[in-house]
């Protein structure tokens, strides 16, 4: 494929010589007849030494070799390898002789339904989704079009998914949720009577657990994305186009805005409010609520530009002690 018919693919223009493509690597990784990318700014230095025959970059980036500008180039990478992989395998449409479908089920005529598959009573399945090999899916439960289930991912009852969702393995979507009561010396369990809500374009990691709301439901908006690990606990509402990274724990009842980011092994005590375009760096510990816009770190968490300071004098703690025991 020649260069400048990969760029209208991609919508990125060619700068360079119209030089032909055979494949997509990483720089590090890449040979002739490759093409790769930079959009970070610390990746700049390797377009020095890169084989490859061209690269994908941003505005205003100098390169020595072909080069395809991009307003976005991390989108036009991520378009690129669509043009040169192909996609997730899947199952033909049908459902698979191994699979079992319960009374009054409803599953498009080209949804696919794996083999050891389980699809309980009242459960409703959309047009053009896949559900692969060993899921189980509860009663009632609602899954839109175009949705792809991993192996080994439960669904429990009452969930509902919108359209577009992938559900990686291992995953449970509506776990119950952690309520207890002390009755005497005993600790009694609290019926989990809600549900999950996933909105469209939503993507769930692998080994994820969101519990069901008690009574209302837990709910993910539109083109969030959760990454391995995660743990959501009953009654969470998280806002759209939000991000959010392996091992976050989140308690119950807490409220997230649109656009927020959750970085890795961040904590989020319960009954908060955290607000829209957020970021709560990795490992930070939130505990009380978090305005729009602002960027959080540390434990407890506080403006990121306090624990900065912080930090630093803590960088300092080693001289002061040396100097206090002179």
């Amino acid at each position: 494929m020649k260069l400048s018919e990969l760029g209208k693919k991609i919508d990125a223009r060619l700068r360079g010589d119209d030089v032909e493509i055979k494949d997509i690597s990483g720089i590090d990784f890449a040979g002739a007849g490759d093409i790769t990318f930079v959009s970070n700014p610390k990746y700049l230095s390797k377009l020095k030494e890169t084989k490859a025959s061209a690269v994908i970059v941003g505005e205003g980036v100098a390169t020595a070799i072909p080069a395809l500008v991009s307003k976005n180039p991390y989108l036009s990478f991520a378009k690129a390898i669509s043009v040169f992989r192909a996609p997730p395998p899947k199952i033909p449409p049908g459902i698979d002789a191994l699979a079992v479908v319960r009374e009054n089920a409803q599953i498009s005529a080209d949804a696919a339904v794996g083999a050891f598959s389980y699809i309980s009573s009242g459960a409703k399945i959309g047009e053009n989704t896949v559900i692969m090999p060993q899921v189980f899916v509860g009663e009632d439960v609602s899954i839109g079009d175009e949705c792809f289930i991993y192996p080994n991912v439960t669904i429990r009852e009452k969930v509902v998914l919108g359209n577009r969702v992938i559900i990686h393995s291992g995953s449970v979507i509506g776990s119950d949720g952690y309520g207890y009561v002390r009755a005497g010396a005993t600790q009694r369990k609290i019926p989990q009577a809600g549900n999950v809500v996933l909105g469209d374009d939503v993507e769930i990691g692998s080994n994820v657990s969101i519990d069901r709301g008690t009574i209302d439901s837990t709910v993910i908006g539109k083109g969030t994305k959760i990454d391995n690990l995660v743990h959501i606990a009953h009654n969470v509402r998280i806002g759209e186009n939000c991000l959010i990274l392996g091992q976050t724990g989140m308690a119950g009842s807490t409220i997230v805005g649109n656009n927020t980011v959750l970085a890795s092994q961040s904590g989020i005590a319960g009954h908060l409010r955290i607000g829209n375009n957020v970021v709560v760096a990795a490992r930070g510990g939130v505990i009380k609520d978090v305005g729009d816009g602002e960027i959080v770190s540390g434990f407890p968490a506080r403006k990121h530009s306090e624990m900065m300071k912080v930090y630093a004098a803590m960088m300092k703690l080693p001289e002061i002690l040396a100097k206090m025991k002179k």
